[in-house]
């Protein structure tokens, strides 16, 4: 898989995702301006809880089909794609009934009250349509419809701005839940009809013999997405209490936590929903250890490369950023940023290799894996958090992107018998250097709007990078 596909197949879904981030962050823009940081702390309340139940209810299927499907003979892809769908119809049904047996505990636990558990309730609601997203786009995922997934997501996320903004206004709290179930409705409904154009399967050929395996490998990745789910919540919970009973000062806290999580958290949801939909098939259809090996590098050096010129702007220019995409009043979540950039740079490297790991290895080492960042995560926030507050989490979070990461390294280095090659070492040491330098000359000027010079500086190395990789493939494919 070359450095060019990789970056051309990075650059369609990144579109795409960059769409549905910015949806996302035109949402938070205007719930900032009508209700402030704690609606912003509201949604981030509603977005875990509803991430965390459809992480362990969707049972990995995601991974899991897209595993199974594209890693199987091509006489066997339509029976083992009418498997996941039968499964999936399943999950659906029990991440409903999921939800409305924790409604009311985990409200009771997040507020200490009953007061949001209509809102929690609603918020809810898209948990099965998560969960029914994730098994369409599997089927397109492992079938190699790149360009259909791009275009539903940039669709869907539209079409669910539009449908949740006039709530938001018109409701509060209970429009922000509103907003975030109709997100998630129209995302399902769209792709289910991509699905069902594209890959069309006889649902008789479905074997319970490979839903078996299916949960199987759903038990190695529940793991690590139920530690994950817990380390998430809690994080949350832990700052909202941390002005004991003064909920509403919780809540403004959580508000700048999610905020700043928020801006710089989607980045590699880009990269990544961008990259694996094309990398994660090829990892698990490769020939053997090696090629897949270089996949992973590969993906590694790209990856670094589409993020970096948005690194260095967050790190010089977080400041001007969160005044924009929120509201007067969130300063207090700028701080918070180079915490999360460098915590995002870790990622960078150490997703790669996740999914490697979930593409090539055997269940118990995707199980570890899988836990890795959730259970390293809870363990500094359990200690961060009540001592530093804020600065606390946004730190607890980058000690446990860096332990995945390095942890990940190692686990390569000792399935494959040699460490990661010296290229990748070289290219990540000069993408932290830039980085550790875009973060000194923010620290040594006042004025943010100087970060445009690092900023364009770090793009124009990247913009030249890239055209070159793509013009030397061309070439290439031109000669053959």
């Amino acid at each position: 898989m070359s450095f060019a596909r990789i970056l051309r197949s990075s650059a369609l879904m990144g579109g795409a995702q960059a769409v549905t981030l910015i949806t996302a962050f035109i949402r938070s823009k205007l719930i900032a301006m009508a209700i402030g940081p704690a609606g912003i702390g509201l949604m981030g309340v509603f977005t875990t809880f509803n991430a965390n139940l459809a992480a362990v209810a969707g049972w990995g299927l995601g991974a899991s089909a897209v595993r199974t499907i594209a890693g199987s003979p091509d006489a066997e892809k339509e029976q083992k794609a009418a498997s996941v769908r039968r499964l999936g119809r399943r999950l659906v049904l029990g991440g409903f009934v999921v939800v409305l047996a924790l409604v009311l505990p985990v409200g009771l636990l997040t507020f200490g009250n009953q007061d949001y558990s209509l809102e929690l309730l609603v918020a809810g609601l898209a948990v099965p349509c998560v969960i029914a997203t994730g098994t369409w786009s599997s089927l397109l995922q492992a079938a190699g419809h790149v360009r259909t997934l791009a275009r539903t997501q940039v669709i869907s996320s539209v079409a669910g701005l539009l449908l949740g903004l006039p709530l938001i206004y018109a409701f509060g709290p209970l429009g922000v839940a509103l907003s975030l179930f109709l997100a998630a409705l129209s995302t399902s409904v769209i792709t289910w009809r991509e699905a069902n154009r594209l890959t069309p399967v006889n649902p008789e050929k479905a074997s319970d013999a490979d839903v078996r395996e299916l949960v199987k490998l759903g038990v190695a990745l529940q793991v690590g997405a139920i530690l994950g789910a817990v380390s998430s919540y809690l994080v949350r919970v832990l700052i909202l209490r941390g002005h004991g009973a003064d909920i509403a000062a919780g809540l403004a806290d959580a508000g700048f936590y999610q905020a700043a999580f928020a801006m710089t958290g989607g980045l590699p949801g880009v990269i990544f929903s961008a990259s694996s939909q094309d990398f994660f098939p090829r990892v698990a259809a490769a020939a053997d250890e090696t090629e897949a090996r270089g996949i992973t590098e590969t993906q590694i050096k790209a990856s670094l490369l589409l993020a970096m010129p948005v690194l260095v702007a967050l790190m010089t220019m977080g400041s001007l950023a969160m005044r924009a995409l929120y509201a007067e009043g969130f300063d207090p979540a700028t701080p918070l940023v180079s915490w999360f950039v460098w915590s995002i740079f870790c990622l960078l490297i150490g997703l790669p290799l996740a999914f490697w790991v979930m593409a090539r290895r055997p269940k118990t080492e995707v199980a570890v894996s899988q836990s890795l960042l959730g259970f390293s995560g809870l363990l500094f926030a359990l200690v961060l958090v009540p001592w530093a507050g804020l600065r606390g989490a946004a730190a607890a979070y980058f000690g446990s992107c860096l332990t995945y990461a390095g942890a990940l390294l190692l686990m390569q280095a000792n399935a494959s018998g040699r460490r990661i090659g010296y290229g990748i070492i070289a290219w990540v040491s000069i993408c932290a250097a830039a980085l550790a330098c875009g973060q000194l000359f923010a620290s040594l000027t006042l004025n943010p709007y100087l970060g445009l010079v690092p900023t364009g500086a770090t793009a124009a190395v990247c913009a030249g990078i890239y055209f070159k990789a793509v013009k030397a493939s061309g070439q290439q494919e031109a000669g053959r």
